[in-house]
């Protein structure tokens, strides 16, 4: 019986890794390194708006809500959410995007829509492809017009 014992099976110590038999300590990290490492990860910068100098987070609608450069800035930043939104106002109304969005939002959405669109009314390339002449696009204006250019 004690030479069951005894008897060590050469194979075994071959594939043996007698030297981890204690774990290898790790040196903690210090407070500085602790800092910039979430500086790194975890710290949110938000850009500046140049028209207007505030901060705006592109996430959310900005939170100075009569800041025309910052809803500018933040429409502009991401045609995706236009996009989404312009769908919305398409499919169910003005309702839906007041419901989803709220009233202010649907407001400068608005004006923001329409400056784009008169933007590229203006062009003079889009004139000749629409068959538009000129750039007048009040429609008061282009009543007026054609009661004076039309003959009695």
């Amino acid at each position: 019986m004690d030479e069951a014992i005894t008897t060590v099976n050469p194979e075994a110590l071959q594939d043996a890794d007698l030297g981890a038999s204690k774990p290898v300590p790790q040196p903690e990290p210090t407070l500085k390194q602790v800092r910039e490492w979430r500086a790194a990860n975890f710290t949110v910068r938000h850009s500046t708006v140049n028209a207007c100098g505030h901060k705006i987070d592109l996430r959310i609608p900005p939170s100075n809500a009569n800041c025309w450069p910052c809803w500018e800035a933040f429409f502009s930043v991401s045609p995706d959410g236009v996009s989404s939104v312009h769908k919305l106002l398409l499919h169910g109304g003005t309702q839906a995007v007041i419901a989803v969005h709220g009233t202010k939002f649907t407001k400068v959405f608005g004006k923001f829509l329409q400056k784009k669109l008169l933007k590229e009314y203006e062009s003079p390339a889009v004139q000749a492809a629409s068959g538009i002449e000129g750039s007048i696009m009040n429609v008061k204006e282009e009543a007026n017009v054609s009661q004076l250019s039309t003959p009695e």
